[in-house]
């Protein structure tokens, strides 16, 4: 984690819980367990940004897709206002990009 955190409109708390958890979803499916996987939080005083890389083969993002996972997660990335990346290439891994942004956190007034 970089910055510090605070806490967070409840949508993009939730946006950011489902995207890592469809991040390690897929992980776990098409890589299996023993991939090793970072997740970064990085708290802006305008944004936070949610990473999550793994460490796979990596895929082809110009092949054809089953589910909904990766744009279902962008969708709800796009709803909170953010946007959501992935980057991957054949055996390079693949990095799941959150991008949500924020109110700057207020300073409490002196008494």
């Amino acid at each position: 984690m970089t910055g510090t955190a605070r806490p967070l409109p409840t949508a993009h708390e939730v946006v950011a819980l489902r995207a890592c958890q469809e991040a390690l979803a897929n992980t776990r499916k098409h890589e299996g367990d023993a991939v090793p996987v970072t997740v970064l939080l990085e708290y802006a005083p305008d944004a936070l940004t949610l990473s999550v890389r793994d460490g796979g083969r990596g895929f082809d993002l110009r092949s054809p897709h089953e589910g909904y996972g990766l744009a279902g997660l962008r969708a709800r990335a796009e709803e909170a206002g953010g946007r959501a990346a992935v980057h991957s290439a054949p055996g390079s891994g693949t990095t799941v990009t959150v991008h949500l942004p924020t109110k700057p956190p207020t300073s409490r007034s002196p008494r």
